[in-house]
């Protein structure tokens, strides 16, 4: 006889020994508010070998009863930055899971970080994570000085550009870090290199192209960029481009990226004129048109001294691109944190929808960072991963924080 058990007890009693046990087990999810992407409708869900089913399965193990709280899918960090080159990584991916973040997609990493973190990541406790590898960029482009810096015990940021000279001709991390692609022998030189690192994803820098593109702490070049893009796709490789202003985002539309890690002005200071910066109606109908996963990293403005105009022009641009239905998809680029910060940035601009950010942190981002797995949707088919939240998030997205337990592909969490 199948059992009825009360989630909170349920909950209650499983310890991190225990979760092993749940794994194939079949389950009846009933008296849930399950999230369609624009609201909650009450349902029940089965979880057979991992996946949803709308259909009972023969045998069923266990019957919880989720006493009318909110499920959603698990969130996702398109531009996590905390978990490689990390010592605490495991801390960081606990919270990750704490938080409700299932899905991390690293743009830039050594091999070192990534051989560390590996072995904690992709299992029932932890996230799953693809990683970039080194950014291709041009000779002296950016960000070789973030792992050139770090490599020869310059630390500090500060101090990057008092030991350039240095630095420069260092070139420690080169081939690992970062690659330099100023050309199409370069590109036919390194090519099987950067493929035998195993890339989830290629991670190209195009920052002011138009007027810098090739250049010495900038990115690659137009022609460059469009044979490294038609490089990775051939090799059935996504590519997610790294811009600066407005033109970089339509160059990279123009090639084909698969995706943008970063709005135009991200990282604006709050002085001068944001035109360069500001997208028109053609590059959002683009974006939207096709679905081009777009990450903000607006929580950089955090720490900015003129954040009130950084705000507004945050604020203005993060309306239009939601009526444009662009594929907007949240990231961290944290060194240190998770995707708390950038969501709670959000808030605080005000004025939040908290319905279609709810979508962005459980459908678009997942399905940015694992476009061909069945995630981001409480669907029939769908792996049975997903938060059982005990408020409703359309009335403050932040209480998605506020979990009574998950589950991921059909393993029930504490």
């Amino acid at each position: 006889m199948k059992r009825i058990l009360p989630s909170f007890l349920l909950i209650g009693l499983f310890c991190q020994a225990m979760l092993a046990q749940t794994a194939g087990k079949n389950y009846e999810f009933r008296n849930g508010q399950w999230f369609d992407g624009q609201g909650f409708a009450t349902a029940t869900w089965y979880s057979t070998n991992g996946l949803l089913s709308k259909k009972a399965p023969v045998k069923i193990d266990s019957v919880i009863d989720l006493e009318g709280r909110w499920v959603v899918p698990p969130f996702g960090d398109a531009h996590c930055s905390s978990i490689s080159e990390n010592p605490s990584a495991a801390n960081t991916l606990g919270q990750y899971m704490g938080e409700g973040t299932f899905y991390l997609q690293v743009l830039g990493n050594t091999q070192e970080g990534r051989s560390a973190t590996a072995p904690l990541l992709n299992k029932p406790t932890a996230p799953d994570a693809i990683f970039a590898n080194g950014a291709i960029t041009c000779s002296l482009g950016s960000p070789f000085l973030e792992y050139e810096g770090p490599a020869n015990k310059v630390k500090n940021p500060a101090q990057w550009g008092e030991r350039y000279a240095e630095l420069k001709t260092s070139q420690k991390m080169l081939g690992n870090g970062y690659w330099f692609i100023d050309n199409k022998a370069a590109l036919s030189a390194n090519w099987d290199k950067i493929k035998a690192q195993n890339p989830g994803v290629i991670s190209i820098y195009l920052l002011d192209v138009q007027n810098n593109g090739g250049k010495e702490g900038k990115g690659l070049s137009a022609e460059t960029a469009k044979l490294v893009i038609k490089k990775a796709h051939g090799s059935g490789l996504r590519v997610y481009a790294h811009v600066e202003t407005a033109e970089d985002l339509r160059l990279g539309l123009k090639l084909g990226a698969d995706g943008f890690a970063n709005l135009p002005g991200h990282n604006w200071d709050g002085t001068g004129e944001t035109k360069k910066f500001e997208l028109n109606d053609a590059d959002l109908k683009a974006l939207a048109k096709k679905k081009t996963p777009l990450v903000l990293l607006i929580s950089h403005a955090q720490g900015a001294a003129n954040r009130a105009p950084i705000q507004e022009f945050h604020k203005k641009t993060l309306k239009r691109l939601l009526d444009a239905n662009v594929n907007v998809v949240m990231g961290s680029d944290d060194p240190q944190r998770t995707l708390r910060m950038e969501l709670n940035y959000w808030f605080g601009l005000g004025q939040l929808d908290d319905a279609r950010t709810l979508k962005i942190l459980c459908e678009n981002t997942p399905r940015a960072i694992f476009p061909k797995r069945k995630i981001g949707k409480l669907e029939d088919g769908y792996e049975a991963s997903f938060l059982v939240l005990s408020d409703n998030p359309l009335s403050n997205v932040l209480k998605t924080r506020v979990q009574a337990f998950k589950v991921k592909n059909g393993v029930l969490l504490k």
